[in-house]
């Protein structure tokens, strides 16, 4: 027996290539199609029989198993060859190793990963077909596009039935940034939110591991590995769809209006939901909180297969409507990586596998390249980092854990006082990049002392994020 791994390259680029989020969309569900088993069927269907090839798929990546090396050469060169004539511009990695009878399955497939992995770092040759026929500009990207005659790629049946599991009833979903809500006569902000799962590595590796020592066939092993890979799409999703219905709830109850809303749109709009990967953009002021309700929707989630919950950490780049999208998610995914190395932090025992955390940027000038120098102008003169950023939705108890309900305890009392004026709240974040006495004298002297019970780092993300910030 061999086995394949087919995986789409560079996601991120190809899916964000375009500032239109509508083009975003389709690439999104461009490669969950390619790699998905309805193409294997409609493209190789004298190559490829479900029940016979497929382990399992998601996230950008597909593997299978065939009875020869033959049989898994003539689909590698089928499938490739289709993408190449549907997708010119996706780069895709395919690799075929033969399968060990004396090791385990899940080494097996470990040892498939490590092949490719030293293929993508190779990177013998790296090209695209130039034309398979005739072609239009495309005046956002300024690529060429083909104009599809006959075997066109029919995803939109697919996009609306995942949209229709996961829109609540009655909503529509936007097609351009500026219908999230707003109001067109001042600066609107889109957050950019990536969320992914913690540890889902180790829990892929314990799971082989405990398949193992069980000792069982491969026919049952690929069984219980599609079995979690499936159930992992589905609870991540599910946990999109509540998020999704709570807000619903909330505009259906009156309690959104400042989004200003066209009548039934859907401020939030999913990009990505492939596995443990999520993306959506949202209205800037709602980001923040809809990855809280997320995260907290996905943590009550047990998997089919192995019995554990899930845990997440959410990034979000909190950027102008027009702000190239691509360095938002870019931006969003450091977010990510920022609030999960938060959690292995306060939490080296299990890599922070357990801790929930969220990071976020507000983009209100020129960004730097890393968080790390961003975060370097969040220091006040005297070299103390007045953020407090990332914040903790679940950890342990310890030194450097702030608990994002300290965040958002303070920015509420702060949004909810009307005794100080809001011109005077803001002018103490230009104070307290000075030093901690200049801080003080402000708040004496404009008779603010209440603030100074505030933590300090919070207290100023709280009036960074006043203005893009709403309590869902």
């Amino acid at each position: 027996m061999f086995l394949l791994i087919l995986e789409i390259s560079q996601k991120q680029s190809y899916i964000f290539s375009s500032n239109v989020l509508k083009d975003n969309i389709k690439n999104s569900a461009l490669i969950a199609w390619v790699t998905s088993s309805d193409y294997f069927k409609k493209k190789c269907p004298q190559e490829y029989d479900e029940d016979l090839n497929l382990v399992y798929a998601g996230g950008g990546h597909t593997v299978l198993c065939f009875e020869s090396e033959d049989a898994a050469k003539k689909f590698s060169s089928k499938v490739t060859e289709s993408l190449m004539r549907d997708c010119p511009e996706m780069r895709v990695f395919v690799k075929i190793v033969k399968y060990c009878d004396e090791i385990s399955p899940g080494e097996n497939l470990k040892k498939l990963t490590s092949a490719l992995e030293g293929k993508k770092s190779l990177r013998k040759s790296d090209f695209s077909q130039g034309t398979f026929g005739i072609e239009k500009i495309d005046m956002n990207t300024f690529r060429p596009v083909r104009v599809l005659t006959g075997d066109e790629i029919d995803i939109s049946e697919q996009e609306k039935r995942i949209d229709r599991e996961l829109l609540p009833e009655g909503y529509k979903n936007v097609t351009k940034f500026e219908e999230l809500g707003g109001d067109k006569n001042s600066v609107n902000f889109i957050a950019v939110v990536h969320i992914d799962g913690n540890g889902m590595g180790k829990r892929v590796t314990d799971l082989y591991e405990k398949l193992a020592r069980e000792k069982v066939s491969w026919d049952e092993f690929r069984k219980r590995i599609r079995r979690f890979s499936d159930g992992i799409d589905s609870d991540f999703k599910s946990a999109f769809k509540e998020m999704n219905e709570q807000i619903a709830a909330m505009l259906k109850n009156q309690g959104l209006e400042d989004l200003k809303l066209k009548e039934n749109v859907m401020p939030i709009r999913r990009i990505i939901t492939s596995g443990d990967d999520i993306c959506f953009v949202s209205e800037g002021r709602i980001g923040i909180e809809a990855s809280r309700i997320f995260i907290e929707c996905l943590k009550r989630k047990e998997n089919a297969e192995d019995k554990k919950k899930y845990s997440a950490c959410a990034g979000i780049a909190i950027v102008h409507v027009k702000y190239p999208f691509f360095r938002a998610y870019e931006l969003a995914e450091k977010l990510c990586s920022s609030a999960k190395s938060k959690g292995a932090a306060i939490s080296p025992e299990d890599n922070g596998r357990n801790v929930c955390a969220l990071d976020w940027q507000i983009e209100y000038g020129e960004l730097g390249d890393t968080v790390e120098e961003i975060r370097e102008d969040y220091r006040d003169a005297d070299g103390n980092l007045i953020t407090a950023r990332p914040y903790v939705l679940e950890g342990p108890d310890v030194v450097g854990c702030v608990k994002y309900e300290c965040f958002r305890k303070t920015i509420e009392m702060i949004k909810k006082d009307d005794t100080y004026a809001r011109t005077k709240i803001k002018g103490l974040r230009s104070v307290m990049k000075k030093t901690k006495e200049h801080s003080d004298h402000y708040l004496d002297f404009n008779k603010m002392s209440k603030f100074k019970d505030c933590d300090r780092a919070v207290l100023f993300d709280a009036i960074e994020s006043m203005d893009v910030y709403l309590e869902l």
